[in-house]
């Protein structure tokens, strides 16, 4: 299991990030939850799932997606509620 930070870029509404959890909570072993507001996710696998290809699937949706750093993680500059619009 393991658990990312992630900076998402090109979301104009809540409905973007919602389209973004449906895709990827649809996966087995997969999980993300997405702030709007914020412009970030926590995702979090328990699975063989590799980051790179669940990057490319949020991308493929029309945004810019990358990891946040740990040291910028650390600093929890995106806290994700489970519900955060």
């Amino acid at each position: 299991m393991w658990t990312k930070k992630l900076k998402i870029d090109g979301m104009t509404c809540p409905s973007c990030a919602d389209a973004i959890e449906k895709k990827l909570n649809a996966l087995e072993g997969v999980e993300i939850k997405v702030s709007y507001p914020e412009g970030c996710a926590m995702l979090t696998v328990t699975g063989e799932t590799r980051l790179e290809s669940l990057l490319e699937q949020i991308a493929k949706k029309g945004y810019q997606v990358k990891e946040i750093d740990d040291k910028r993680a650390k600093s929890d500059e995106c806290s994700v509620s489970p519900r955060c619009c």
